[in-house]
């Protein structure tokens, strides 16, 4: 019961932001700077702007495969070699790449600077693509991938992308461990020097140092690295999901199963951002939120239901992410179906609005209190061009939010025809029987028959 009335909203902390600076050196390389006084570590994330989305769509997963070689050795230094002076200074280095671009991301103390500078200059001027790397990277990759085939959470999300991404570049990104096999070097080295251009990539710092210091850095390492024309084409969004889908994935053995729900929305420069987020937040993304109430503490059917929203330059997902019991399936899809309509037909109350919107404000400095979060949020506001809005006007924006606009959005995105993958064990399949039509795909992907509601077992 104590759940049902949160504590009321603390006093809002005042939000100080540094100033982000930009300035395009020669060769067309975009640098911003985030000064923050008293802060002895720097972080640097240097974005490709070149993710799935880039690959060929006959080499899925050549993006993710040619950013893991970049540390796999230069001209004058091994893998090992470039792993051992990381971690000699005191730093963290992280490769990953998501749907639009490839990030690479250092974090270090400040006197380190000029040495991850030219270490990054050497990477990006010298990669080596050995032949053995190339080897070494495919198996990595190829096992990862293989590994992760075994987990619920990540085939159902993988299955769902794969159906809202049917006919876009986007699907690139669910790859499977088979697309690893088919790259090559020559594939690794054509994607790298098409993409990895100076033009075509974002360098970010924050912390004790300000623009202009920046950019003489910068300029010194990476003068030379020769910049390239190339054709950008914006992505067309994807078309939602128009009518109701649903999927199921056996998992042998499997003791709980997994519920995702999905569709495609908004982008993230669209207006109603902002209301999305709050819609979010009263729907599932809290354990105070109605689909966690419901399923769990009120239903009992679920170990967590909670949504999401995903947000790309094309397009955003809603995602509803839930873990139930086998014997609870179906009915826990019509709860979720159920809250879907609640909030698409009803005003949501504004205390409810209110208790969402404080969460959010009061958990965006959270958001960005780790170093590598903060130089991640500072790439996004500059690859997406969200400006002030979304930087310094969040607060302003979140409070800007009432329960008519909330309404506005909930009415004006296809929440109602989501496309719904289950994984668990095949025993799961009798629950399913409900629904009029479900497609069954085995675990990489593949349809392997329908089943029809009434059909003979």
């Amino acid at each position: 019961r104590f759940r049902k009335s949160p504590p009321f909203p603390e006093p809002l902390q005042e939000l100080n932001l540094p100033v982000l600076e930009t300035a395009t050196l020669s060769n067309g390389l975009t640098l911003c700077v985030a000064f923050r006084e008293n802060l002895p570590l720097i972080g640097m994330q240097l974005v490709i702007q070149a993710g799935e989305s880039s690959s060929p769509p006959d080499l899925p997963g050549v993006a993710t495969f040619t950013a893991h070689m970049m540390e796999r050795g230069t001209a004058s230094l091994t893998s090992s070699q470039i792993e051992e002076m990381i971690e000699s200074i005191g730093g963290n280095f992280s490769i990953s790449t998501s749907y639009d671009y490839s990030l690479f991301s250092f974090s270090f103390p400040e006197e380190y600077l000029d040495e991850v500078l030219s270490l990054l200059s050497q990477m990006i001027l010298q990669p080596a693509f050995m032949e053995r790397e190339i080897d070494t990277v495919k198996r990595i990759l190829f096992y990862d991938v293989l590994g992760k085939g075994r987990d619920a959470q990540f085939l159902a999300k993988r299955q769902l992308l794969q159906l809202l991404f049917k006919n876009h570049p986007y699907r690139n990104a669910t790859f499977t461990e088979d697309s690893i096999k088919n790259i090559d070097q020559k594939d690794v080295i054509s994607f790298f020097e098409k993409y990895y251009r100076p033009n075509n990539a974002l360098l970010v710092l924050t912390g004790n140092l300000n623009l202009t210091t920046a950019s003489k850095k910068v300029s010194h390492y990476l003068n030379t690295w020769q910049n390239q024309d190339l054709e950008h084409s914006l992505l067309p969004s994807p078309e939602a999901n128009a009518e109701e889908r649903v999927c199921f994935i056996e998992l042998p053995k499997a003791k709980d199963c997994t519920i995702l729900l999905g569709n495609i929305i908004l982008s993230v420069t669209s207006p109603a951002f902002f209301p999305i987020l709050v819609l979010n937040q009263v729907l599932g993304g809290t354990p105070n939120s109605r689909l966690f109430m419901n399923l769990r503490e009120s239903k009992g059917y679920a170990y967590f239901a909670f949504s999401e929203v995903e947000f790309h330059k094309s397009c955003g997902v809603f995602i509803i992410n839930a873990k139930v019991a086998p014997d609870t399936v179906y009915v826990s899809i019509q709860e979720i179906l159920k809250e879907l309509r609640t909030i698409s037909k009803e005003k949501i109350p504004t205390s409810e609005i209110e208790q969402a919107k404080s969460y959010l404000i009061g958990n965006f400095p959270l958001k960005i209190e780790n170093l590598n979060d903060f130089c991640s949020k500072i790439s996004d506001i500059e690859n997406f061009n969200l400006g002030e809005e979304h930087w310094n006007e969040y607060y302003e924006n979140i409070m800007l939010i009432d329960s008519e606009k909330v309404f506005e959005v909930a009415q004006g995105y296809s929440l109602l025809t989501p496309v719904i993958v289950v994984v668990g064990d095949k025993l799961v399949m009798e629950a399913l029987r409900e629904f009029d039509k479900v497609d069954v795909y085995d675990r990489k992907g593949v349809l392997q028959y329908t089943i029809t509601k009434g059909a003979e077992k």
